[in-house]
């Protein structure tokens, strides 16, 4: 079955004074139709780099794409002219970006914004469409969602502005939603009406790239996992096999550090030290100063991914013990 959006070695680097910045490094995934790919993994890894590049959403400079493809259908999308890319963005795929206060325009109104979306992709009057954006807002849970679709961005809280967006990525029924953090700035009543309408979504096999620290989110929402660390994915795989037995030390560290998952009186794991910065990664596995298997050939090489059963791992361990 061929995926509904293909990632393949996408690098993505950024101009600075000190020299180009390696912020995503041969990243490679793919989603097929009905999946949620859930993406971990620390801050500055490279996941919200990755999700706009797919879009090409990143700011040129400093931002520059080095090399990859990305597949959606028989299109590859960084090549493609602007304005078929266009016709694209939010319509087949949409993108609930991590802060709403800078992707909402702050001299619009709310309802203006939400049917601009609406009629840049469908044939609608401007009556239908603010009314199909008031039934929007009410789905997510903003009350008062006739008054709110007068309001602008800077007159609503940031659970607000939130939903806003996750309105907006929802109503065009796209194939694919790419969602940075989507219910972070939400409390765990509105997080649980926002999963229920991506459930209810995926029946018509919507996919979705899902970006979040929340190890409880990926349990609860996604069918596959990868882990990012340090620019690069070193594992990924179904979701179940992954936190029942995963193999990469960094996401085994992940997992630990869950809270509740330490016995009662014992204190809560911790990862030592810090991610290197990318000017200065270490010269062989970029997690070999935090990881206690770490062995000679860590430090000395640098290791690729490795297939391992319906999982890739980049790990030596996993080379040396298939």
């Amino acid at each position: 079955m061929q995926p509904l959006l293909e990632i393949k070695n996408l690098s993505v680097s950024f101009e600075t004074d000190d020299g180009m910045l390696p912020a995503v490094k041969d990243v490679s995934l793919s989603i097929n139709k009905g999946e949620v790919l859930g993406l971990v993994g620390e801050s500055g890894c490279g996941k919200s780099v990755t999700a706009m590049s797919v879009l090409r959403l990143l700011p040129s400079p400093p931002g520059k794409i080095m090399g990859g493809t990305v597949r959606y259908g028989d299109q590859d999308l960084l090549q493609i002219p602007i304005d078929a890319l266009r016709s694209i963005r939010g319509n087949k795929i949409s993108m609930i970006f991590q802060e709403p206060m800078t992707a909402l325009s702050p001299l619009h109104r709310i309802g203006t914004q939400l049917v601009e979306a609406l009629r840049m992709h469908r044939t609608q009057s401007k009556q239908a469409a603010w009314k199909e954006a008031e039934t929007w807002l009410t789905k997510v849970g903003i009350p008062d969602a006739a008054e709110r679709m007068h309001a602008y961005p800077h007159q609503l809280s940031g659970g607000m502005r939130q939903r806003v967006m996750i309105a907006m990525g929802l109503m065009l029924d796209p194939d694919l939603i790419i969602a940075d953090e989507p219910t972070t700035a939400l409390d765990v009543t509105i997080q649980a009406q926002i999963f229920d309408l991506i459930r209810e979504m995926r029946k018509n096999e919507t996919a979705m790239l899902l970006i979040t620290h929340d190890m409880g989110v990926i349990w609860e929402m996604c069918t596959h996992v990868a882990v990012m660390y340090a620019s690069e994915i070193v594992e990924t795989g179904p979701l179940e096999q992954l936190f029942k037995d995963p193999i990469h030390p960094y996401t085994k560290a992940l997992l630990a550090v869950i809270p509740g998952s330490a016995t009662p009186g014992e204190r809560l794991a911790a990862i030592p030290g810090q991610v290197a910065s990318p000017l200065d990664y270490p010269k062989g596995c970029h997690f070999q100063d935090r990881c206690r298997y770490a062995f000679e050939r860590c430090q000395r090489n640098h290791p690729d991914l490795y297939r391992h059963d319906d999982r890739c791992v980049r790990c030596f361990l996993a080379e040396e013990n298939p």
